[in-house]
């Protein structure tokens, strides 16, 4: 007997049966917006500009420019699956500094956003071939020049002509600006490396990594003559999404700000350092109080220094810098409660003590920012000791929120709840494991109360609503801490006349499930566009979550995120911004309506969601519909998909609750079955959202 037969007859079945899954699967328009090239002009410039990407611009219509006024759209021209064609006019009083450019329209009606920034300096786009020294693009300074490595052993030389004695800086923005090398699909940051040569070719300065992934060169000239920068990717990496700009010329170049955030409405004296800038160079900024985003600009205001922006933290408790020498237990610095001190690794082996009182039963959150957000080259581990010097506790990477707010990579920063066994003094020892010390190793250090408290983040801001009077979903992710004891909800607010929202519910006991902050809690929720929403129409929102503890209301604000990738495994891609938008996007295949608003289910039993399809247009083959809720992983599927036959228009799907899943109240929505990750994170059409209240096991008796 062929005892392989049955297996391999197994083995097809399944196949066969997989391929029919992904048959009924939707596949969502997911255009990702990559780059833009060139990813600057001057004022008063007409600039032809390319915008690259992945899964389809067909159907673009116009940019969605955000930031100060003064850039006009004049021309878009008819897009092909990844690339869209424009051209802006920058006016002659346009503000300098950064502007964060969407497309608009096509499949899904709003993409990701990516940087352009609008110069004070000469700005000239590479001119190929310059692979050579030989075919070098001859430029005069000062300049910002815009580039590309476009593809694999892709170098870029430019040539310009330096007096004895010029102090010259070479600076490449790229990673700060997330540039990818991007050919198909996960190929991470664009990591640069820079070279300044002389007349012989010999190389007189040299760097890769001095501003994160960015290099920085500097050289004093040390004679008349021309001279080449030469630009390429590590391992001579290249694609289309490859875009830098190279700041060239005798110009300051901002490596480094201290203090690196304050408290808010308050006016602070932010020391700048790098190549060019004057010792001591200081610039006054007021860390705006009104705003609730919190990262701020800062555009560097210097005699002839380029558009160059930073970045500062905004933070909502009291603020200190540092006080040296604090490098021992002896001279530790007082550490308030509620307050954050900012300071920097100065010198190989420095270390920061800071010391604080606190009370038995009363827990601290010890938090440091450095690598996210700031990119400052730091790896900070916090250890906790006992006025005898006997360690108590101790944190290197970790207990952050996952995902959300990783900013490059898994951050390094540091995160511990510290619980006092006595009242008295206790101390913190701040180190880093980097091995990089100086003026760009910052760091912020916070200690606050343990307290019941969650955080919420919520994406993609560009949330596409598939057709007029329509229903889709996004995800906000909820991290808790402290005991928090309590449902939190979760409502849209802001958003215009005739569209609608569902209120999203976490159950408490949901919630106990991970009991750290590395893990979130994934909540849907759902938005209908009017009946007579026209295709590209733009809502604004806002997510704001609220719990209670002890009768007192906690609430909170989502942190709106857009997605720099079209994956789970592009889940570190999620970058901080500044506004949640939905979309009304053109139409996908059909509605679906729901009888219910609400559910009851015994704890383990099974409950039947009633479904109404419409087709918009005509109902072609069998495809799958699913049920969609709260979940801890990437997905949020409840159940298989169950499949309808073509042109069927209603069903009643089954749902049976896991006895795994805790009592309490959800939010689920029945959507077209589609590949719940991150991916898209946002499934539709689905129906409005249908709260679940799973009971007890011993409901009723």
């Amino acid at each position: 007997m062929n005892r392989a037969a049955p297996l391999a007859t197994a083995l097809f079945l399944i196949v066969l049966s997989v391929r029919a899954l992904l048959a009924q699967a939707l596949q969502h328009p997911n255009p990702y917006l990559d780059y833009i090239y060139p990813a600057g002009g001057n004022r008063g410039q007409t600039i032809e500009l390319e915008l690259g990407g992945l899964n389809g611009f067909e159907g673009t219509s116009n940019l969605l420019i955000d930031g100060a006024p003064g850039i006009t759209v004049e021309e878009v021209q008819k897009p092909t699956h990844d690339t869209v064609k424009a051209r802006i006019k920058i006016a002659a009083d346009a503000a300098p500094g950064r502007r964060l450019i969407r497309i608009c329209g096509g499949s899904a009606g709003l993409t990701n956003e990516r940087p352009f920034f609008v110069g004070k300096l000469l700005e000239l786009a590479e001119v190929e071939a310059n692979n050579s020294v030989a075919q070098a693009q001859q430029v005069s300074i000062p300049v910002v020049i815009n580039a590309r490595l476009q593809a694999k052993l892709d170098i870029d030389c430019f040539r310009f002509e330096g007096k004895a004695g010029q102090s010259i800086v070479a600076a490449v923005l790229a990673h700060a600006m997330d540039s990818t090398v991007r050919e198909s699909f996960n190929k991470g940051f664009l990591d640069t490396s820079l070279e300044i040569l002389d007349s012989q070719g010999q190389i007189l300065a040299a760097a890769e990594d001095t501003v994160g992934l960015d290099p920085v060169v500097h050289v004093k000239l040390p004679v008349d003559g021309a001279y080449l920068v030469r630009v390429q990717a590590v391992a001579y990496a290249g694609a289309r999404s490859a875009v830098y700009r190279l700041t060239l010329g005798e110009v300051p170049y901002v490596t480094s700000v201290f203090p690196p955030g304050g408290q808010r409405g308050q006016t602070i004296a932010v020391e700048l350092d790098g190549p060019n800038v004057p010792h001591g160079t200081i610039q006054q900024i007021t860390i705006a109080s009104d705003d609730p985003f919190p990262l701020q600009d800062l555009l560097v205001e210097l005699p002839a220094s380029g558009s160059q922006v930073l970045t500062l933290i905004r933070g909502n408790m009291p603020e200190s810098q540092e006080a040296e020498p604090n490098n021992n237990r002896a001279s530790a610095a007082a550490l308030a409660t509620n307050a954050t001190v900012n300071g920097r690794f100065q010198e190989s082996g420095d270390e920061e003590w800071f010391r604080f009182t606190a009370e038995a039963g009363k827990g601290l959150i010890v938090e440091t920012l450095a690598q996210r957000h700031l990119r400052a080259p730091v790896d900070t581990a916090i250890e906790i000791y006992d006025a005898a010097g006997k360690k108590l506790a101790e944190n290197d990477d970790g207990q952050l929120f996952m995902g959300q707010v990783w900013h490059d990579f898994e951050s390094a920063d540091s995160r511990l709840i510290f619980q006092p066994p006595t009242t008295g003094e206790y101390f913190v020892r701040l180190t880093s494991g980097s091995g990089i010390f100086g003026k760009q190793s910052t760091y912020r250090l916070s200690l606050v109360p343990l307290a019941p408290d969650f955080a919420v983040f919520q994406w993609p801001d560009a949330v596409p609503i598939w057709g007029p009077n329509n229903t889709a979903s996004f995800i906000t992710q909820v991290f808790t801490w402290g005991g928090l004891d309590s449902d939190v909800e979760i409502r849209v607010e802001g958003l215009p006349s005739g569209w609608q929202s569902s209120v999203s519910h976490l159950p408490a006991s949901y919630l106990k499930i991970y009991t750290n902050t590395y893990i979130g809690n994934q909540a849907l929720v759902t938005l209908t566009s009017p009946k007579d929403a026209a295709v590209e129409t733009i809502a604004p929102f806002r997510v704001v979550a609220r719990a209670s503890h002890e009768g007192k209301v906690i609430e909170h604000a989502a942190q709106t995120t857009t997605l720099y990738g079209n994956s789970h495994n592009d889940r570190m891609f999620l970058r901080y911004s500044r506004e949640a938008r939905a979309v009304v996007a053109p139409p996908l295949g059909c509605r679906l309506e729901t009888s219910v608003t609400e559910l009851t289910v015994p704890h383990g039993g099974t409950v039947e969601v009633p479904v109404r399809v419409e087709y918009l247009g005509e109902a072609k083959g069998s495809f799958g519909l699913g049920i969609d809720g709260s979940t801890v992983a990437a997905g949020t599927g409840w159940k298989a998909p169950t499949t309808l036959g073509a042109g069927q228009t209603e069903i009643k799907l089954p749902l049976t609750v896991s006895p795994e899943w805790r009592p309490g109240t959800y939010t689920i929505v029945v959507s077209r079955w589609w590949a719940a990750d991150i991916r898209a994170g946002r499934p539709g059409p689905c129906t409005p959202a249908i709260k679940l209240t799973i009971l007890p096991p011993d409901a009723g008796k």
